[in-house]
């Protein structure tokens, strides 16, 4: 979403040499939240230009009928929103019927006690750390100790399920979520593409300072 998407194939793979490990692709419908982004074409035309692994983060009130679509188009791993359908144990059970593996997202403010029946469905969470639907908006602070509960809240259940943080994610903040129990960062226009800073030189900065968090 943060991308030029004029110049979407030549950034995919100067990030993909750079050494990213996947690409994130905002999916938001107008009704889950107030914004339409990219659609199964998108993802196709990505799944084209990469060998990396794809997540699509479906900001859709009705994930279950675009599971499929998304499957097609190339999509690795398929993450709906706690919040969004009506029977989040099936739509979960259905990505994995298509092939792809399953994440699950929660908003700022959605307790991670809700995972508790459907850990074992998933192999990523991810926190959400500003309210969906919008690039350029500020990190919620206290997502910060989200993030460390719910490092805990899995390790009490022994689970092997990765976190995901997503939104507003700067350079300064990624050792702070990496020693509170974050595997993975999605680098948006907080980080990655910046107005003033060339796509490559962003990139070198954000890895350099992510490996030494690991």
């Amino acid at each position: 979403m943060c991308a030029d998407l004029l110049k979407m194939g030549e950034q995919v793979r100067l990030l993909e040499e750079g050494g990213v490990h996947l690409f994130h692709i905002d999916v938001m419908d107008g009704h889950f939240v107030p914004n339409l982004t990219l659609g199964p074409d998108f993802v196709a035309a990505i799944r084209g230009a990469t060998e990396l692994p794809i997540d699509c983060h479906l900001m859709v009130a009705d994930p279950d009928s675009l599971i499929p679509v998304f499957a097609d188009a190339g999509a690795n791993i398929l993450i709906p929103h706690l919040e969004a359908p009506h029977h989040i144990d099936r739509t979960l059970r259905l990505i994995g019927d298509v092939g792809c593996k399953a994440g699950v997202a929660l908003n700022p403010a959605t307790p991670i006690e809700g995972l508790e029946h459907v850990l074992e469905l998933v192999e990523l969470v991810v926190v959400m750390s500003v309210n969906p639907g919008f690039a350029g908006q500020k990190f919620i602070p206290y997502v910060l100790d989200k993030v460390a509960r719910l490092r805990r809240y899995l390790g009490s259940r022994d689970v092997d399920v990765g976190i995901m943080v997503d939104g507003g994610v700067t350079v300064e903040l990624i050792p702070k979520l990496a020693a509170a129990g974050a595997d993975i960062v999605v680098a948006g226009s907080s980080c990655l593409f910046l107005k003033d800073v060339p796509l490559a030189d962003a990139l070198a900065e954000l890895l350099a300072v992510a490996r030494q968090s690991e």
